[in-house]
């Protein structure tokens, strides 16, 4: 701020200058409120968040401004919009974005907010179009966002300054994922390892075989907090337990003895990974970066994939040439996890509601040549994850419950088994603080 002329005046930055460290512009920051920054300030690490974090709306207001409208989401597949003019939309909060395949075979993402009036251009979650419409004023803009009315003469500006605004995308091996940030965060190495470790299983050449949306009532924290554990499995996963070894895993972070049994499982797993070209991997939960990891696990000796009874559930995916690739377990804070199979993957879709409800989105991928009813069926397909979903949604809704009530107070985390919620929680608390 600068005295001139009896008035205060606040001098403006070049939007580089006012960027903050972490590469987000001053402008597009949301400023945590005094009860926030306390709230922050009393968790003790170790241990599950306050009530407030899980039930209030300015917390969830903060959530929205903080994580989800910077950081990298996972909005869909690239095979989903797979020729020109081909799009899908996605939308987070108040923010809907368009992902449309361009005429050169590449893929934009942009604001669904017309540049006249504001309305939104596409109003169905996928479709087609020769050109983007706004169905107000039809105002008309290509697929590569540019407008195409000259409005020199009409409207007083060059038609070269309204195009739709851009939404910064990238293509982790079939998976495309959207930062609503001008400047969103580093994904350089994560982008790279998932791109090497999911090659194989060519993801941009498979298809969707089914999908379920699920609505959970519960806050999309506890959802996540559910995902980084497996201290829940024993009593609650009978079906997921019989082709992972989770629980084993655990159970030889406690009692030593049990470890050597653990390695020789996995050195015979790592051995077949790499006599089928592919990377090596653990047992293990452990995130691959801060916020994402991407590794291979092995499944269940003597099980070919993750099914109920070990066999395959669809014909090979991709380049994989042998049943039994182990699973290769991909998980991107904040919205984002799969599991991919040599035969299958199935993944899910985080989207925020409001403070108690999460939208989650289940996906069944198999090649792209697999036929229903010759290479798959749905009731083999589904009811591994399917069931553990909503066991999952289960305890996750039942924890809403509890949290939510005035006798809540946070307990401790196990050391050992809880391990990577407690990191989880680190990740999203540095991020507000930031």
């Amino acid at each position: 701020m600068r005295m001139g002329m009896g008035k205060a005046v606040m001098l403006r930055l070049p939007s580089k200058r006012r960027a903050r460290m972490d590469g987000t512009a001053l402008s597009a920051r949301h400023s945590l409120s005094p009860e926030i920054t306390q709230l922050v300030a009393r968790h003790k690490p170790g241990g599950p968040l306050e009530r407030a974090f899980y039930t209030a709306p300015e917390v969830f207001a903060a959530d929205l401004a903080r994580i989800q409208h910077r950081h990298w989401l996972f909005a869909g597949y690239a095979f989903q919009v797979p020729k020109p003019g081909n799009y899908f939309t996605y939308q987070v909060g108040t923010e809907s974005i368009i992902v449309v395949r361009g005429r050169a075979g590449e893929i934009r993402a942009f604001h669904n907010v017309c540049r006249h009036r504001g309305s939104r251009i596409c109003s169905t979650e996928q479709g087609h179009a020769h050109r983007l419409v706004c169905p107000y004023h039809r105002w008309t803009y290509e697929l590569d966002g540019a407008l195409v009315l000259d409005t020199r003469r009409e409207f007083g500006v060059d038609k070269e300054s309204l195009s739709l605004k851009p939404v910064a995308i990238v293509d982790a091996a079939g998976l495309l994922f959207v930062s609503l940030s001008d400047q969103p965060p580093d994904f350089s190495e994560a982008l790279a390892t998932i791109r090497r470790k999911m090659a194989p299983h060519a993801i941009g050449r498979a298809k969707i075989a089914h999908q379920v949306d699920y609505i959970v009532k519960a806050n999309w924290k506890i959802v996540f907090e559910n995902n980084r554990e497996c201290y829940h499995c024993p009593p609650n996963h009978k079906e997921y337990n019989t082709a992972a070894y989770d629980v084993q895993r655990d159970a030889a972070m406690l009692d030593p003895s049990l470890q050597p049994g653990m390695d020789a499982i996995v050195a015979r797993a790592n051995a077949r990974f790499r006599a089928l070209g592919l990377d090596e991997g653990d047992a293990l939960s452990t995130m691959t970066g801060v916020s994402w990891r991407c590794h291979r696990t092995p499944v269940v000796e003597g099980f070919v994939t993750q099914s109920m009874d070990g066999k395959p559930l669809s014909c090979l995916m991709g380049d994989i040439k042998e049943w039994d690739s182990g699973t290769l377990r991909t998980t991107v804070f904040p919205n984002f996890w799969q599991h991919t199979n040599c035969d299958y993957a199935a993944a899910a879709r985080l989207t925020p509601i409001g403070p108690d409800e999460t939208h989650v989105r289940g996906y069944w991928l198999v090649d792209e040549k697999a036929v229903e009813g010759k290479d798959y069926t749905l009731d083999r397909l589904l009811p591994i994850w399917d069931l553990t979903n909503k066991q999952d949604w289960k305890i996750c809704e039942d924890q809403q419950a509890g949290v939510s009530s005035l006798a809540y107070t946070p307990g401790p985390y196990s050391l050992v088994r809880e391990r990577n919620v407690a990191h989880f929680l680190d990740w999203y608390l540095g991020e507000l603080r930031t």
